[in-house]
C-alpha cells in the first residue's frame, strides 16, 4: 500500500490498488475529475466562487479515493457541504431557509465526528441535499421550460446516481464489476452540470 494503511471512516467496493501501484482505487479516483471538469466549465461565469469549490471537491475527492487516508476524506467531505452550503446561499436569496450562521455551525462541529460515524456525515449532506431541492422546486414553480427541464435532469440524474451509491455500499459482492461509485461521480458532476446551468438563466 503506497499511500500507508488505510485509515477513512468509509469503505467502498473498488478493489484496491489493482490497476496501480500508487492509487488505491483506479476508477473511483479518475472519475473524480469529472468534477473538475464542471468546475472549469463555469469558471468563467458569475459562478466562479462554485466552481472553485467544485474544482476543489474534485481533487479532494480525487485524493481520497487514491490514498484511502483521513486528509482525503476530510477534503471530500468537507468540499461537499461547503457546496452545498454555497448553492443554498445561491438559491435562497430568492426563498426562505435556513440562516448562514446555522449552517456554519454544521461546518464547525463536522470534523469532531468525521472520524467517528461516517453516518453524521452522511446524514447532515442528505438533509442539505433534500433542503436544495425543495428550494429549487419553490424556486422554480413558474419559470421558463428551458430552466424546467433542467432542473428535472438535475433531480433524475442525482436520483439515479444516489441509488448506484447505495447499491455499492449494500451490495458489494454483487455489483463489484460495475464501478457503481464511479458512476456516482459522474452522475452527480452531471447534476451539478444541469443545476447551475438553471442557475444561470
Amino acid at each position: 500500500m503506497f499511500w500507508g494503511t488505510p485509515d477513512v471512516s468509509v469503505s467502498f467496493c473498488e478493489d484496491k490498488y489493482v490497476v496501480s501501484n500508487y492509487i488505491a482505487e483506479y476508477y473511483n479516483t479518475m472519475s473524480a475529475l469529472s468534477y473538475v471538469i464542471v468546475g472549469l466549465l463555469f469558471y468563467k461565469t458569475r459562478l466562479k466562487k462554485l466552481s472553485k469549490i467544485i474544482i476543489l471537491l474534485g481533487l479532494g475527492t480525487a485524493l481520497l479515493h487514491s490514498t484511502l487516508r483521513f486528509y482525503g476524506q476530510w477534503l471530500d467531505e468537507i468540499s461537499m457541504l461547503i457546496l452545498s452550503f454555497y448553492i443554498i446561499q445561491e438559491l435562497r436569496e430568492m426563498r426562505f431557509g435556513i440562516r448562514t450562521s446555522e449552517l456554519f455551525l454544521v461546518f464547525l462541529i463536522f470534523p469532531y465526528f468525521l472520524f467517528e460515524d461516517f453516518s453524521y456525515f452522511f446524514i447532515v449532506f442528505l438533509f442539505l441535499q433534500i433542503y436544495t431541492y425543495s428550494i429549487s422546486r419553490k424556486n422554480y414553480n413558474e419559470c421558463s421550460r428551458e430552466v424546467y427541464y433542467l432542473i428535472k435532469a438535475y433531480s433524475i440524474i442525482l436520483v439515479l446516481s444516489t441509488i448506484c451509491w447505495l447499491c455499492d455500499q449494500l451490495f458489494c459482492d454483487l455489483v463489484k464489476d460495475y464501478q457503481l461509485h464511479a458512476v456516482w461521480h459522474v452522475g452527480t458532476a452531471l447534476a451539478l452540470l444541469t443545476g447551475l446551468w438553471a442557475l444561470l438563466l
